[in-house]
């Protein structure tokens, strides 16, 4: 297990993120500071964070922050250790979780626009007269790893690209055939899988670590016409760009019919808000469906009353835990009560156009008979229109038996 040492301001969320790569925190710096333009913590700490890297052999230093090239540049220069920020733990952290071809893709492509900006400024630095050491070459050798780089990087998007209009075709094929999406989001480690799980009854993995989920998981609700996809959690202070590498994960997300926006209810206030608040800010200006928020692991949790208060305002919440089950049966009524589903009952002929409109639309509880059969089954009261006019249009055949329940 790898010794580093952490700078920051004493995040647990950040030592939870860096513990969840392997890493062991043999030494905390604190640092809440004014930021030193060029190395972003201050000399003092430099030489802190110099001896104790000696005494206990670190062999990494970690920051949590955003670092500009030119502070990473001087930072290793100065203390002769390896360096990573905010974003290169995430991104490490995705590349050990993605196992999935695109997964895998997204997280080369996130590391290849992190790296670029270091190679620039090495380029920089050699051409102010500096031996970075970069690559054990010189300028050229470090210019044409720039160019090799912007090639992967466009290779990389036409990829992506292509499998983006392979998943929007799936989407597509997915709604014809009679399905309603919904989409889970919410911060890292609110239980998202977890949820996955207790909706559709599937063995989904489910591990106790950060990032846990990153390609999108998507399985059946029971016997419904409900499909719920899982994806990556989300967490504080990343980069627009960051999260825009990962969009296509996200993208489930924003072409769901609903989306359940999970929170942890063992989260203090404080922290609660701000989660619910990162997470609708990435969200909610995409997202073309309703927005459902979820309390999960209300067992056990105090200050229910006033988590529910902050999410008021975009509406009312679903109390559930999803590991023990409550208020599972709560939160499929209310996906149902957003879409319209209702209960309907009719009398059509096996083959005829209603018939086929009801198999594929709607979901069938009771059905009797075997040419003329009466049916009693939930559709989405839009597609209920629609099946409305065919009858009225007199051209099933069936004699136009068809009443909501």
């Amino acid at each position: 297990m790898p010794d580093v040492i952490v700078v920051s301001d004493g995040n647990e969320e950040f030592d939870k993120l860096v513990k969840s790569l392997g890493y062991r925190i043999s030494y905390h710096i604190f640092w809440r500071g004014k930021i030193n333009p060029k190395y972003y913590i201050s000399k003092g700490k430099i030489e802190e964070l110099k001896e104790r890297a000696k005494e206990i052999k670190a062999e990494r230093v970690i920051v949590d922050g955003i670092l500009k090239s030119s502070q990473w540049y001087n930072l290793e220069r100065e203390i002769k250790l390896p360096v990573d920020d905010r974003i290169k733990l995430i991104i490490d952290i995705f590349a050990d979780r993605a196992k999935s071809r695109e997964a895998m893709m997204q997280v080369e492509y996130a590391n290849l626009k992190y790296e670029i900006s270091h190679v620039r400024e090495t380029i920089h630095r050699m051409r102010l007269g500096e031996h970075p050491g970069f690559m054990a070459g010189g300028e050229y050798e470090v210019a044409d790893y720039y160019e090799m780089i912007r090639r992967k990087m466009a290779k990389i998007r036409k990829e992506l690209e292509k499998l983006k209009i392979q998943r929007e075709e799936r989407r597509k094929r997915r709604r014809e055939e009679g399905y309603i999406l919904v989409g889970i989001a919410g911060y890292t480690n609110t239980g998202k899988s977890t949820l996955l799980k207790a909706l559709s009854g599937r063995d989904v993995p489910i591990e106790d670590r950060m990032f846990s989920t990153l390609s999108t998981r998507t399985s059946k609700l029971g016997k419904e016409k409900i499909l719920i996809t899982d994806t990556v959690g989300f967490v504080d202070n990343m980069p627009p760009w960051l999260i825009r590498a990962f969009e296509p994960t996200l993208e489930e997300i924003y072409h769901a019919d609903i989306v359940l926006l999970l929170l942890d209810c063992h989260d203090d206030p404080e922290e609660f808000r701000k989660k619910f608040i990162l997470s609708l800010d990435i969200i909610q200006s995409r997202v073309r469906g309703k927005i459902i928020p979820v309390i999960n692991k209300i067992d056990g949790c105090r200050d229910i009353k006033e988590k529910i208060e902050i999410l008021d305002d975009l509406s009312k919440p679903v109390l559930i835990s999803a590991k023990n089950g409550m208020g599972i049966e709560d939160l499929i009524g209310r996906i149902k009560e957003e879409m319209k589903i209702a209960k309907f009952y009719a009398e059509v002929e096996k083959g005829s156009r209603a018939y086929e409109f009801i198999m594929r639309f709607g979901r069938v509880t009771n059905v009797y008979g075997v040419e003329k059969m009466k049916m009693v089954f939930e559709m989405p009261e839009h597609k209920y229109r629609e099946l409305k006019r065919m009858f009225d249009e007199n051209s099933t055949g069936n004699g136009g038996v068809l009443k909501k329940i």
